[in-house]
């Protein structure tokens, strides 16, 4: 990981992982980053409530195909705390995706 960016861009990469393995990435972030320095994860996030959501058979995907997971934006919140970030904000966008921004603690 490059060391010293002012920014961080993971795109539909954490959704491929369980917590343990999602928790190594989002450590090797953190460590090659400034206090600073913002991580940007771009991410199905899960509503809460039962209404459809395209990230929802995402999750059955993932989960039976490929070990990973969709996740809601407590379960990223949750992830990025034991990986030494602050989710700050999540922005959601017209499609499907949203941004979840994290800051160093």
């Amino acid at each position: 990981m490059p060391a010293g960016g002012d920014a961080y861009v993971l795109r539909w990469i954490i959704h491929d992982w369980d917590d343990d393995r999602a928790l190594k990435i989002l450590r090797s972030c953190r460590a090659a980053m400034r206090d600073t320095a913002r991580l940007l994860l771009v991410e199905a996030v899960i509503p809460p409530g039962d209404e459809p959501h395209p990230g929802k058979l995402g999750d059955f995907v993932m989960l039976s195909a490929l070990g990973g997971q969709e996740r809601t934006a407590e379960e990223y919140a949750q992830l990025l705390d034991r990986a030494g970030f602050r989710l700050y904000r999540v922005v959601s966008t017209t499609s499907p995706m949203s941004v979840l921004e994290g800051m160093p603690t």
